[in-house]
């Protein structure tokens, strides 16, 4: 018996920020994936690997009161999304277990059982959810749907820096900037299907939180997405990669062709991916 899926990570956040004073972040997802098996098996040590993985699953059989599986089931993961830089990686992971295990017990999807067990085990990206929503990745009440995921493409900036986002969150830092105009602008944006209100929101929520996590190339991705007709930027919060935003392909094809060398990063094209694709 084996059961696989497949499920997307995200390039950093559209926005991240205090929303009615509480920490909240939205995001889209992107054409990078997680492929995930599970199976059952007489000695499954490959989980051992995977430990939130692990854990993900040791929590939702016992919520759903097959305890007696925990120890018969293995996990096998294949992901290209990279790891420690803000794309989603354990949150594509737990997302492509829970399909999993959905298929293998003939279960419903439930996006609340979904989030709260993600959280169990994590600070958690909204890409857990079918469409663009607010969320409390920390603590999980607050969520709110705006709108449909948008189709744009991305010029990505990935560097080396390895964040682990537990400890991130966990440590004594200056708090988020409050962008509560920023999530009127990127509701506007998501009722209407308007990219620009999108990478506005965007642009300006990675700049506000520049006391939590500099980057030190990103005046100079400002002045590359300013001169090969870039809507705004896209930048992880807690990781280390921060993208362009383009409406059009020949466009990111452009800034790649005219992106300069920054010194520990790689750049590389990307595109959002639609509720339909995963």
């Amino acid at each position: 018996m084996e059961i696989k899926a497949r499920y997307p990570g995200s390039i950093g956040e559209v926005i991240q920020g205090r929303i009615k004073g509480i920490d909240t972040l939205l995001s889209c997802p992107v054409n990078l994936f997680t492929d995930v098996r599970i199976y059952e098996c007489k000695n499954p040590l490959k989980k051992i690997s995977y430990p939130k993985a692990s854990q993900f699953l040791t929590n939702v059989l016992k919520r759903w009161g097959y305890t007696d599986c925990i120890e018969r089931l293995d996990i096998e993961i294949c992901s290209d999304i990279p790891k420690g830089k803000g794309f989603a990686s354990s949150t594509a992971d737990l997302c492509g277990v829970y399909n999993c295990l959905i298929k293998l017990f003939h279960r419903k999807h439930y996006e609340d059982e979904l989030a709260e067990e993600c959280i169990k085990v994590e600070p958690t990206d909204s890409i857990i959810f079918k469409s663009m929503t607010f969320f409390d990745y920390k603590t999980g009440p607050y969520k709110e749907h705006i709108g449909s995921y948008m189709k744009f493409f991305l010029l990505v900036f990935e560097g080396n820096r390895i964040v682990d986002t537990i400890e991130f969150n966990k440590k004594s830092i200056l708090p988020l900037s409050q962008i509560d105009d920023l999530a009127e602008l990127a509701r506007h944006g998501a009722e209407r299907q308007s990219l620009d209100h999108i990478a506005r929101a965007s642009t300006e929520s990675i700049i506000r939180n520049q006391h939590r996590l500099k980057y030190d190339l990103l005046s100079e991705v400002l002045r590359l997405k300013d001169g090969t007709g870039g809507l705004g930027i896209m930048g992880a919060h807690s990781g280390d990669a921060l993208a362009i935003i383009y409406d059009d392909i020949k466009l990111v094809e452009r800034g790649f062709a005219n992106a300069p060398h920054f010194k520990g990063y790689k750049a590389y094209k990307l595109r959002t991916i639609t509720e339909d694709e995963f």
